[in-house]
């Protein structure tokens, strides 16, 4: 169980009274009230359009070589993984975590480990893998979602990622609440805020994109560190990143029981 939760990991505004006689109050409050919409969708199609706009949508798929670690209370354990990433909600990962083998699967629609010993199912986080197939690269599967116009946010201010000024903007959607943070001169993403499954439950992380590097002239991020409660939880570089791979469908085929995973 430690393990695999190692590899995962409303506001409604209500309408004015109807029938009542208008005044410029209610209307300064609406406009208000759409301003951070506005500016949060601004700045998601600047970083969309920052790292590669309309080519990126012929993209695909995937394939992904990561190496890293990931850091613990007893010292560190090496993690590599081959990536298989078939947008938009399906990734296929051959993860080697120090001397343990493990297959790490989305189909969209329900998600699975496969360990030696046999499976896992772990459907109900399956939020926490589509986030990662949103966010691979620095957010690629992001922008495509923004740019078919299937995704909006909020403008949550300023903060400062690494020393650096950076926007934020508040999401929401199937991979779960997101607090997306670009930086104001690149328009790329520098940081995410999410919460995660846990050991112990649930646990509050931020996760930083660096070192991009164009692929076929599209920005993508070659290094990730992620911070769990305050410290350093995880780390990679990517080796090398291929474009449109053939997808093997096989990859993708749900074993017949998988063994319910245990709560948090």
């Amino acid at each position: 169980m430690e393990k695999w939760t190692r590899l995962c990991t409303i506001l409604f505004l209500a309408a004015a009274l109807a029938g009542l006689i208008a005044s410029p109050l209610p209307a300064q409050s609406a406009a208000a009230a759409s301003a951070p919409a506005e500016r949060g969708t601004e700045i998601l199609f600047a970083a969309a359009n920052a790292a590669g706009g309309e080519k990126l949508a012929s993209v695909k798929t995937l394939g992904i070589n990561e190496g890293g670690k990931l850091i613990h209370q007893e010292g560190e354990t090496a993690l590599n993984v081959k990536w298989l990433v078939s947008y938009p909600d399906r990734s296929h990962g051959e993860v080697t975590l120090g001397d343990q083998k493990i297959s790490q699967v989305c189909d969209g629609t329900s998600a699975w480990l496969q360990f030696a010993q046999g499976t896992r199912d772990t459907t109900p986080v399956i939020s926490e893998f589509k986030r990662g197939i949103l966010l691979f690269g620095g957010g690629w599967g992001l922008y495509r979602q923004v740019l078919a116009g299937k995704l909006t946010g909020q403008f949550i201010g300023e903060t400062e990622i690494d020393g650096k000024k950076t926007l934020g903007v508040a999401v929401e959607g199937p991979f779960g609440p997101l607090k997306l943070y670009f930086y104001t001169d690149t328009h790329l993403l520098a940081a995410a805020r999410f919460q995660s499954a846990g050991e112990h439950g649930p646990t509050d992380n931020e996760q930083r994109w660096s070192d991009y590097r164009p692929v076929k002239d599209m920005p993508f991020a070659f290094s990730t560190v992620t911070y769990r409660d305050g410290a350093k939880f995880f780390e990679s570089t990517i080796h090398d990143v291929q474009l449109n791979p053939a997808i093997d469908e096989s990859l993708f085929a749900k074993p017949q029981a998988a063994a319910p995973a245990a709560s948090q």
